[in-house]
């Protein structure tokens, strides 16, 4: 299942070829086209295709660690060429160091082959690379090395503040999307109590689907801690599979309706096969 990150994300390299372009480096000579990234019906799909002029450009967005990094672009760019026929550069997006093993590499070779790829260390690059650069790359900013002598937690305030004034001067129409994708991908650096006190603050006075989105998540987490309470006192501490269980529900109303039952039932399993 793909991550919320890895949506939003690729959402905004479909809107914004060309930010992710100048970002590598990329001359644009024509208009760019998001291509279709399904490569083949038995293999996966590649992340995202962008031609530009006579070559393709392809970016893979990565989190975590993965052995088989190498292997994939290979057979991504491959299959990419195949696909369009033309001459495939492919990008590998690291977005946290943890997809950095230590013997991570960025080349295939055996026998006569020989294939190489780029790999970008976003938390290398500086924030304020990001926040001068196009609107696609804004989210970025909250997951770049962060101002000499501050932590992400310290630096992600005024961050935030400077990247909702921006797009809502430049973009207003596009302000939501890009506030809640700078949201979700800070999620993977920063803790959810710590974003949200954050984002809140900064949004309070706009009102924005981002900002609807964000305090219902918070309204959901706190569903959660109240019916483990409820429960632990009535059948006894959940185990790991029912509180998995639980967190896996997101609909408000249906949590508050697990709120009134739990009185009427008898167990964690009883509670959970409501509706």
């Amino acid at each position: 299942m793909p991550k919320p990150f890895d949506a939003t994300l690729k959402e905004l390299i479909r809107r914004f070829p060309s930010d992710w372009l100048a970002l590598l480096g990329v001359p644009i000579t024509e208009p760019p086209v998001v291509l279709s990234a399904e490569l083949s019906t038995v293999t996966a799909a590649a992340d995202t295709l962008i031609r530009v002029g006579n070559r393709v450009i392809h970016i893979e967005l990565e989190a975590g660690p993965d052995e088989n990094l190498a292997d994939r672009m290979l057979q991504y760019n491959v299959l990419a060429y195949r696909h369009t026929g033309l001459p495939v550069r492919s990008v590998a997006v690291l977005l946290r160091p943890n997809a950095q093993r230590a013997n991570l590499t960025d080349r295939v070779a055996y026998e006569e082959t020989r294939f190489r790829f780029e790999l970008l260390k976003v938390w290398e690059r500086s924030s304020e690379e990001f926040m001068t650069g196009g609107i696609g790359l804004l989210p970025l900013a909250a997951i770049a090395r962060p101002p000499s002598g501050q932590t992400r937690e310290e630096a992600l305030p005024r961050l935030v503040g400077r990247i909702v004034n921006r797009v809502e001067t430049e973009s207003p129409s596009l302000a939501a999307d890009v506030i809640l994708s700078s949201y979700i991908v800070a999620g993977m650096h920063i803790q959810k109590r710590i974003l949200q006190a954050i984002f809140q603050g900064v949004l309070a006075m706009h009102e924005s689907v981002a900002y609807d989105i964000i305090m219902e998540e918070g309204a959901v987490a706190h569903m959660h801690k109240l019916i483990l309470r409820l429960g632990r006192l009535k059948y006894g501490k959940a185990t790991l599979e029912q509180k998995n269980k639980l967190n896996s529900i997101e609909d408000l109303e249906r949590l508050d309706r697990m709120i009134l039952r739990v009185a009427r039932v008898k167990s964690w399993d009883a509670l959970m096969r409501g509706r």
